[in-house]
């Protein structure tokens, strides 16, 4: 997985997670709950001109990139799984 984007607005942050190459290709946006308008056009912004754009060569989703959106939960727990 490569490093996430991030996306802030008045404190709060959207991430952008990107799978790996491969013939089904994801990004995740993960969000902090309920979006304004103006928070989603941001995040749009950023997922098309700079993620899919970046990634196909072109800002249009035909189908080649899966876009899965989350919104996280209040707190979250991270597990170290190893060296």
């Amino acid at each position: 997985m490569l490093e996430p984007e991030k996306v802030t607005t008045r404190g709060r942050t959207a991430q952008i997670s990107l799978g790996a190459k491969g013939e089904n290709r994801a990004v995740r946006v993960s969000h902090p709950g309920k979006l304004t308008p103006d928070e989603i056009a941001r995040i749009d912004k950023v997922l098309i001109n700079d993620v899919i754009k970046g990634l196909t060569g072109c800002a249009c989703l035909s189908g080649t990139i899966d876009v899965i959106w989350e919104q996280r939960f209040d707190r979250v727990l991270d597990v170290q799984l190893g060296h």
